[in-house]
């Protein structure tokens, strides 16, 4: 297998592994980060790759999804990449969770694309992405933390052509009256990068141009 890579999120709730080769997805895992879930992680990769028939001293590239996220979950996650990238000799990568999930709005050229994620009590992880010539979702501005609910008076939410997240989720009955009609809110099935959202995410890596350090959180 050429090019073998594999690629990790653990931001939020759920834990998500996709062994790639090729351009294309070998194996995809994805569970629910349960009290105990993260440590299922490494032995869910041992499991994978024996499934495969491969062995991780193929792996050339490891990316890890850095943040924006849950603290603990990142830790495991980036921990993880970076121990595997040591033993198997790996390129590693982080990945922006905010801009994985803006490629599950599957947005068309010129669409602008809102991401807000949980962060702390009270608090929102947002970034605003608009969908190039190719529909890739490239950030508008610097990811920031906004209070909610309420938001701060004066504060504009703007009218993205979408939002989606795990805050507007837990906040959809409050936020959902402070965008215009035209802004589609998607639904908590899209709170989560698919396997395709990764898979386009790491395609992303500038993979020549990285010197073997760990992904900064």
């Amino acid at each position: 297998m050429q090019d073998l890579t594999l690629i990790l999120n653990t931001a939020e709730k759920r834990i998500q592994f996709l062994i790639c080769s090729g351009g294309s997805v070998l194996c995809a895992e994805d569970w629910l980060a349960q009290r105990g879930g993260t440590e299922l992680l490494a032995p869910a990769l041992r499991d994978a790759f024996n499934r495969l028939g491969m062995k991780p001293a193929e792996l050339a590239r490891i990316a890890c999804v850095a943040g924006p996220g849950n603290f603990t979950g990142l830790r495991i996650g980036l921990t993880t990449a970076s121990g595997l990238a040591r033993a198997v000799q790996a390129k590693q990568a982080g990945l922006d969770y905010l801009q994985c999930l803006a490629f599950n709005a599957c947005a068309r050229p010129g669409e602008e694309v809102l991401v807000m994620t949980n962060a702390r009590k009270g608090l929102a992880y947002c970034a605003r992405f608009r969908a190039d010539e190719n529909g890739v979702p490239r950030a508008e501005g610097r990811t920031f933390l906004l209070p909610l609910p309420p938001v701060p008076e004066g504060f504009d939410l703007g009218a993205p052509d979408f939002v989606l997240g795990s805050a507007l989720s837990s906040n959809r009955a409050y936020l959902a009256p402070l965008f215009p009609e035209k802004t589609r809110l998607l639904p908590a099935s899209a709170d989560t990068p698919t396997t395709a959202s990764l898979f386009a995410a790491e395609q992303l890596a500038d993979w020549d141009s990285l010197d073997g350090t760990d992904p900064a959180p």
